[in-house]
C-alpha cells in the first residue's frame, strides 16, 4: 500500500465513522508494516474513537490481522514509542517486506519506518562492488541488507545498541542468505568504532539524525583516507528549500573539525515530522 493511499484512506474511515469535522482532527498518516496496520493519535480524539477507526480498517484490509496505536513520540535510547492495542489478533511481531528482502521485526521492541523506503534503494544504488561499509545506526538491518542483495561483494558492519534490534537483524541476514556480507554487531557505535573499525569504510551511513552530530567524529574514524558519508537530521525551517540550505551549513560546520575538504554531492528532504520540522539527508565525499 502507498503512503498517499493509506492516508486517504484514513481519512476516508475517520468521515464514516466520526464524521467530517471530527475526522478533521485526526493525523491523516497510517503505516502498513507486514500484516500491522499503526494509526498516530492524535491530540483531539479519544482512544475509543480511533479503536472504531481500527476496527473499520479490519474490514477493509484483508491482510491486515492487527491494527496498534502509536500513543507517544519516538523516545529513548532505542527510539521506541509507546504502542496501545486497538482492533484484530494482539500480535506485534511480523514479517515486512520491502524491496524483495523480508525483515522479521516487533514494532513494540524495535524502530521501523515504512518513509524510508525509498531512501533504502537509493543508498543501495549509490554503492560500488567490493565496498566496505559502517552502518552506525543499523536497526533491524534495512540499510545493510538491502544493500547487501543489490551490490555484489559489500561488506558491512551493521552495529545497533538495542539487543531486540541486534536479534531481529541477525536473524533477517540469514532470512535474506547475506551471511558472507552483513556483519550484524550489538553495542554502541562510538565504542564499537573506537575498539574494531578505525580506519576500514568506503562509505559510513548515520541513519539516526539524534546523533548525527555528535556521533560524526565516529562517523570519519571509521573511513579510509577518502570516502562518502550519509547523514540523516531534523532541521527546523520555514520551508523544504530553506531547511537543506540550513542543514548543509550545520554540518559543513561540524565537518571542518575533522576533514581536510568535503563536497556535498546530494541532498534531499526525506519527509515532514512535524510544523516547519523536516527530516533530510546530507550525501557527503569526505577527505581524512
Amino acid at each position: 500500500m502507498s503512503l498517499n493511499y493509506g492516508n486517504k484512506l484514513l481519512r476516508r474511515l475517520a468521515c464514516k465513522v466520526l464524521g467530517v469535522e471530527k475526522a478533521k482532527k485526526i493525523w491523516s498518516r497510517i503505516e502498513i508494516i507486514g500484516d500491522i496496520a499503526v494509526i498516530r493519535k492524535s491530540p483531539n480524539i479519544s482512544m475509543a474513537e480511533i479503536r472504531k477507526i481500527a476496527e473499520e480498517l479490519i474490514n477493509e484490509i484483508t491482510y491486515v490481522k492487527s491494527v496498534w496505536c502509536a500513543a507517544s513520540e519516538v523516545k529513548g535510547t532505542f527510539r521506541l514509542r509507546e504502542y496501545v492495542h486497538l482492533a484484530g489478533q494482539r500480535k506485534s511481531e511480523t514479517i515486512y517486506v520491502e524491496h524483495g528482502c523480508k525483515f522479521k521485526l516487533d514494532i513494540t521492541k524495535v524502530y521501523i519506518s515504512p518513509a524510508l523506503n525509498y531512501e533504502h534503494k537509493r543508498i543501495a544504488n549509490t554503492v560500488k562492488p567490493s565496498e566496505t561499509i559502517v552502518n552506525m545506526f543499523a536497526g533491524i538491518g534495512l540499510f545493510s541488507i538491502i544493500i547487501a542483495k543489490t551490490v555484489k561483494h559489500v561488506k558491512i558492519y551493521s552495529i545497533d545498541i538495542n539487543p531486540y534490534a541486534y536479534k531481529y537483524m541477525v536473524e533477517n541476514v540469514m532470512l535474506n542468505k547475506v551471511e558472507n556480507y552483513v556483519i550484524p554487531i550489538l553495542g554502541d557505535a562510538a565504542e564499537v568504532i573506537t575498539e574494531k573499525l578505525v580506519g576500514v569504510a568506503d562509505r559510513v551511513l548515520m541513519p539516526l539524525p539524534e546523533l548525527a552530530i555528535s556521533y560524526l567524529k565516529y562517523a570519519i574514524l571509521s573511513m579510509k583516507n577518502k570516502g562518502f558519508l550519509h547523514a540523516y537530521l531534523f532541521i527546523r525551517s520555514i520551508g523544504k528549500r530553506e531547511s537543506l540550505e540550513k542543514a548543509h551549513k550545520i554540518y559543513a560546520r561540524e565537518l571542518e573539525k575533522y576533514v581536510k575538504d568535503y563536497e556535498l554531492i546530494f541532498s534531499r528532504v526525506v519527509r515532514s515530522v512535524g510544523p516547519r520540522k523536516y527530516q533530510v539527508v546530507l550525501d557527503y565525499c569526505v577527505k581524512k
